[in-house]
């Protein structure tokens, strides 16, 4: 009832979503609802609050049938990835891990799909504004994040990112590049993670 930023919006189950969004102090928040087929009624069912400094640009994952995963920019501008535990019901909400990805100021405008059974690929803005790709491998419990594959793919400007995967190793991205000009770029995650150093520079 007073403030509700960045959200992003995913299914549980059949009438069962999942939530992730920042209040009015730019604290980040997971909350259930329960929507019947008809859209008759909404009703919030828990709540955790996962973020109480900062809380930016999520992108919210379903990985697996009780595991989701959300990435946000956060405190000192950071860029963070968390995994949670969620029942089909949506009758609970638990933090399993965090991952700080990126300390080098990130500027947000996260979007991340599900590539396989235990991979997500982020897209982000990162350090300068350039944009990055990212993928991370989780296991279905959610208990690590391993950052694998980097990928700076516009050293210029590569903000307001939409990924979509188009076949099994080939993705399409929307973002706004250099003078504010709409770019699309594909990429194949096969060659890229067999050829791209997972590591970046942070300056």
């Amino acid at each position: 009832t007073s403030h509700a930023y960045y959200n992003s919006l995913v299914q549980a189950d059949a009438n069962t979503y999942v939530l992730a969004w920042s209040d009015e102090s730019n604290d980040g928040w997971l909350t259930t609802f329960t929507i019947p087929a008809n859209g008759s009624s909404i009703t919030a069912v828990a709540s955790l609050e996962f973020d109480a400094s900062d809380n930016y640009w999520n992108s919210l994952v379903k990985l697996d049938g009780d595991t989701y995963v959300n990435a946000w920019k956060s405190s000192s501008e950071y860029g963070r990835i968390g995994t949670y535990t969620i029942p089909d019901d949506g009758s609970s909400i638990t933090e399993v891990t965090t991952l700080v990805h990126d300390e080098s100021d990130t500027e947000g405008a996260n979007s991340m799909i599900v590539i396989d059974a235990n991979t997500v690929l982020l897209t982000y803005s990162g350090y300068g504004s350039d944009g990055f790709l990212k993928t991370f491998d989780i296991p279905a419990d959610g208990s690590t994040i391993t950052e694998k594959v980097v990928l700076e793919h516009d050293t210029n400007h590569g903000d307001w990112a939409s990924v979509v995967q188009v076949d099994f190793d080939t993705y399409a991205l929307a973002y706004l590049g250099t003078s504010s000009d709409g770019f699309i770029k594909t990429f194949d995650y096969s060659r890229t993670a067999a050829t791209i150093n997972p590591r970046i520079s942070t300056v």
